[in-house]
C-alpha cells in the first residue's frame, strides 16, 4: 500500500498554479480538479492513479481537490488546469459569461440531488411536501421546477452544510445527497426517506466533467488518453472490490474528515446514479436530447436569457466504449 500511496499525487488548494508541459519520466502532464474534497465523488480518478492506468496512458495526473473554495471554472479557464467538475447548469451559465468551457463527460446520469424526510413522516412524494419548509441551497433548480410544474407551494430556508435542525425537526424537507447527508442521518439515527429531483422529470447532468475549447482543440489526443484511463478507472472502481478497496484507502489517506464507514456507505450509494440509463453502455455518457431537453427546463425557469448551440455545451466524442461493470458487487461485510 505504501507504493500505492506514494504514486497518487495531491495538492492542497491554494499551493500554486500546476504546471502543464511535460514531466520527468516524459508524460504529459495533467491536472484535474476533482467533484469535492478526496471522497467516493471522485473514486474512479483515485482508482485509475492506483492501478496505474495514468500512467499507463502516459500521462502523469495530478488529482487537486475541489471544494466551495475552489473555482474550477476558472482554474480549467485560465489553462491552470485541464479539467474540472461542474453541473449542467454551471457550463450553460459559464457558457452565458463568456468563459468558454465544453462538457466532455458526464458521471451521474441520474442527478442524485435531492431531498430527503423523515421516515416516519410517510411522506413519499414531492405532494405530501407541501406547505412545509425547505431546507435549499442557494441557486438550486430542483425545487424551483417542482413549484413551477406541480403547484406545490413550500417555504424555503438556505442550506448552510449542516443538517442539524432537519435531524431535529421532523416538518423540515432537506436537500442533499443519497450519500452524504443520508449517512449523516443514518449516523444520527435518523431514518430517511431520499427522493430525487429526478424523480420529477428535471434530470439534468451532474458532476459534468469540462475542458476549455481551446484545449479541446488543440490536445485532444491527451483528453482521450485521460479518459480512457478515467472512465476504465470508473468500471473498476465500481465493480472490483481489491480496486476499489486500494482506492478508497487511497481517499482515506488524502482526506482524514472521513471514515472508512462514510467512504464504503458512498461508495455504494453513489453507484446506482452512475450506471443509469446510458450510463450502463457507455460511463460517462452524453446526449444532445438530454441537453436540449435540459435547456428547455431553463428557458421555462427564466434562467436561459439566450440559448447556446449543443455544439457549445458538450462534446462526447473523445469518450471511451467503457460501459458499467457486469455486477455492482456487495460492500465488504461491516463496512458500513
Amino acid at each position: 500500500m505504501i507504493a500505492v500511496l506514494a504514486a497518487l499525487t495531491i495538492v492542497a488548494t491554494g499551493c500554486g498554479a500546476p504546471s502543464t508541459g511535460v514531466s520527468a519520466d516524459g508524460n504529459d502532464t495533467f491536472t484535474l480538479v476533482l467533484p469535492w474534497y478526496a471522497d467516493p465523488e471522485g473514486g474512479g480518478f483515485f482508482a485509475a492513479q492506483t492501478e496505474g492506468l495514468y500512467r499507463n496512458n502516459k500521462l502523469d495526473v495530478t488529482l487537486q481537490p475541489g471544494g466551495p473554495q475552489v473555482s474550477a471554472t476558472q482554474l480549467v479557464a485560465t489553462g491552470r488546469a485541464q479539467v474540472g467538475f461542474t453541473d449542467a447548469a454551471g457550463i450553460v451559465q459559464a457558457r452565458a459569461q463568456g468563459i468558454p468551457v465544453v462538457a466532455i463527460g458526464a458521471l451521474y446520469q441520474d442527478n442524485p440531488v435531492g431531498v430527503m424526510v423523515h421516515a416516519d413522516s410517510g411522506i413519499k412524494s414531492f405532494a405530501q411536501m407541501a406547505g412545509l419548509t425547505w431546507v435549499v441551497q442557494a441557486g438550486q433548480l430542483g425545487p424551483e421546477w417542482i413549484r413551477k410544474t406541480t403547484g406545490v407551494a413550500f417555504q424555503t430556508q438556505q442550506y448552510q452544510g449542516s443538517i442539524a435542525n432537519f435531524l431535529n425537526d421532523d416538518r423540515l424537507v432537506q436537500q442533499g445527497w443519497p450519500t452524504n447527508e443520508a449517512f449523516q442521518a443514518k449516523q444520527a439515527g435518523v431514518g430517511v426517506t431520499f427522493i430525487p429531483f429526478s424523480s420529477s422529470g428535471f434530470n439534468p447532468y451532474n458532476d459534468v466533467f469540462f475542458t476549455s475549447e481551446s484545449y479541446l482543440a488543440s490536445h485532444r489526443d491527451q483528453l482521450k488518453r485521460f479518459l480512457a484511463a478515467s472512465m476504465q478507472g470508473w468500471q473498476d472502481y465500481l465493480g472490483k472490490l481489491p480496486v476499489a478497496q486500494a482506492a478508497n484507502q487511497a481517499l482515506l489517506a488524502a482526506n482524514n474528515q472521513q471514515t472508512a464507514q462514510s467512504v464504503w456507505y458512498a461508495w455504494d450509494k453513489q453507484r446506482p446514479y452512475v450506471v443509469a440509463g446510458d450510463g450502463a453502455t457507455k460511463l460517462g455518457a452524453m446526449t444532445a436530447q438530454r441537453w436540449s431537453t435540459f435547456l428547455d427546463q431553463m428557458q421555462q425557469l427564466g434562467q436561459l436569457p439566450k440559448r447556446p448551440a449543443l455544439t457549445e455545451v458538450f462534446d462526447d466524442s473523445l469518450l471511451p466504449p467503457i460501459g458499467a461493470p457486469s455486477e455492482l458487487p456487495a460492500p465488504p461485510t461491516g463496512s458500513y
